[in-house]
């Protein structure tokens, strides 16, 4: 039987822990807390799954949230600097999208791998556990945040675009929301301010109240919304948030407005420098150790990728490592082939936090009045790679609108329309109160 050393119990280190359970390996689990321990620490990212890694998830029987909200749809408001709605595009996913507490899901996990034989060890693991577990183990993987051992693995000049955090996040999960005020809300929302902030409101299963909303501010550092910094507490960070939906997104004011923290500690803010690492580290001893998950790939959670591509990279892994040789030079050449695919996510993540450009806002117009193409534009997020090449190359979005009969007079048409509409706002709105 083969042996397997992973250590972080997180999505990456529980969907491969799992995989390879099945497949026949024996399993160590390497924790820092015990299931007890993460049910009780403080609030987690949002990590919302999409289509094929929810299905991949449940069949390694980790589905284990039945009652959950499932996310049918999207729905993307596209705020002008005047308080107003400049467009909208509501269309539909493949597949429904969960987003799960991690402390519920990571307590459960470590609890369901031990019940399938898995060793489940829990505490710190040091540099010098590593060359240990190396000594009794065929493979060891490093799936722990790039927190966790920094500096283990080097980060990669070429694969990574970004030196310094490119938005300022903060996350909040509330309930006791007025969902009669805003029924999208039953969905993911979107809400985005051009150039200066990116708000998400996601249907989320909280470890305390279970269904409720995660919403993610994602605020261009030094700008307008970037007004999260003194927040010391959950109640803190909704007053906030408040402020700054009253003067930036007027259409989601009666939705938050009754809402209270699920509790004081479901709040978390910072920034977030993404970079792409080696995938192989070679310790003081000469053996190696493979990294997974955002121990090596750490995106921004614009994009919503740092599970689904830590899945990804599980599962690509996972049908693959019954022919391992042993050697670094092997999982180095499994990681390219992985990066073939995976690279779109760092692209997907990248792009969306650099300024629309002029097609794709094209684009974005026309899923508004088309929803298919709304439709392909959130098939993104489950499979970044079918955004390629056409959401990010001038002649490709041009090509793909033709396709669905949508022609450049189309788009000016479409514009005009825009134009008008925010014409007259602008002409028409009542003067603020003195």
């Amino acid at each position: 039987m083969r042996s397997v050393a992973v250590v972080g119990a997180g999505q990456a280190g529980i969907v491969l822990s799992a995989a390879l359970l099945r497949r026949g390996w024996r399993v160590t689990l390497c924790s820092d807390l015990t299931a007890e321990q993460h049910l009780e620490s403080g609030a987690r990212p949002t990590a919302c799954l999409f289509g094929d890694q929810v299905d991949y998830e449940a069949s390694l029987g980790l589905d284990l949230f039945p009652d959950a909200p499932r996310a049918g749809r999207i729905r993307l408001d596209l705020y002008t600097g005047d308080r107003l709605v400049a467009f909208s595009v509501d269309a539909p996913l493949r597949k429904p999208a969960l987003a799960v507490d991690q402390r519920l899901k990571y307590a459960h996990g470590l609890r369901e791998l031990a019940a399938r034989g898995a060793t489940v060890v829990t505490g710190s693991v040091t540099p010098g556990d590593l060359e240990s577990l190396t000594a009794t183990h065929e493979l060891v993987v490093v799936t722990v945040g790039h927190k966790g051992f920094r500096g283990l693995f080097a980060r990669d000049p070429v694969r990574s675009v970004h030196t310094s955090a490119q938005r300022s996040l903060f996350m909040v999960n509330v309930r006791d929301y007025d969902l009669d005020a805003h029924p999208r809300h039953r969905d993911i929302v979107f809400t985005f301010v051009p150039r200066v902030a990116e708000v998400f409101w996601i249907p989320f299963w909280d470890k305390d109240v279970g269904a409720s909303r995660s919403i993610v501010v994602e605020s261009v550092p030094g700008g307008p919304a970037d007004r999260f910094g003194g927040v010391t507490t959950a109640s803190e960070g909704l007053a906030v948030l408040r402020g700054l939906v009253d003067e930036m997104l007027p259409g989601q004011s009666a939705f938050l407005e009754p809402t209270r923290p699920t509790r004081e500690t479901t709040w978390i803010r910072g920034s977030v420098v993404p970079a792409v690492r080696e995938p192989v580290a070679v310790l003081r001893s000469g053996r190696h150790v493979l990294g997974l998950g955002d121990a090596v790939v750490l995106n921004d959670p614009i994009a919503a990728q740092g599970a689904n591509n830590a899945t990804r990279m599980a599962r690509f892994f996972a049908a693959r490592l019954d022919d391992y040789d042993g050697t670094a030079t092997w999982l180095r050449a499994r990681f390219d082939e992985f990066w073939e695919v995976g690279r779109y996510a760092n692209g997907l993540s990248n792009g969306l936090m650099a300024p629309l450009t002029g097609y794709q806002q094209d684009v974005l117009i026309a899923a508004s009045r088309h929803p298919e193409i709304g439709e392909r534009l959130w098939e993104g997020f489950d499979d970044p790679s079918s955004l390629f090449p056409w959401f990010f190359d001038a002649a490709a979005a041009r090509e793909f609108l033709a396709r669905r009969g949508v022609g450049r007079w189309d788009v000016l048409r479409y514009r005009l329309g825009l134009a008008g509409k925010v014409l007259g706002h602008r002409v028409f709105r009542r003067p603020a109160p003195a």
